[in-house]
């Protein structure tokens, strides 16, 4: 089996890996503070972005109060942590949607 190299040059898999890579690599300890459970809030995230939701955007964010204003969509999370807000974040990017503003409403 020949693995491409550098500019599709083939590459014999003995030399796929420098020297220099280990095939292991040390275990990252965390300290305690970082590895608890994220902090859930009694708050609102608002994440607002460009153009109007269809039906298909409506089914990707069935989880979530939505509304429009103008030519805007507003997605309204409320007691989110924020692991799942990275994943509202995720399926906004995945959709292909703009993003043009995430903020906190206080409770």
């Amino acid at each position: 089996m020949r693995i491409a190299g550098p500019a599709g040059c083939p590459v014999a898999p003995s030399q796929a890996h420098p020297d220099r890579v280990k095939a292991t690599h040390p275990v990252l300890r965390l300290p305690i503070e970082v590895t608890k459970l994220g902090k859930v809030t009694d708050s609102t995230y608002v994440i607002t972005v460009r153009g109007l939701a269809g039906p298909w955007v409506r089914a990707a964010f069935d989880d979530v109060e939505i509304s429009t204003a103008d030519d805007t969509t507003l997605l309204r999370s409320t007691g989110t942590d924020q692991a799942a807000l990275y994943g509202l974040l995720r399926r906004i990017q995945d959709l292909g949607l703009e993003l043009l503003d995430v903020h906190l409403e206080p409770a």
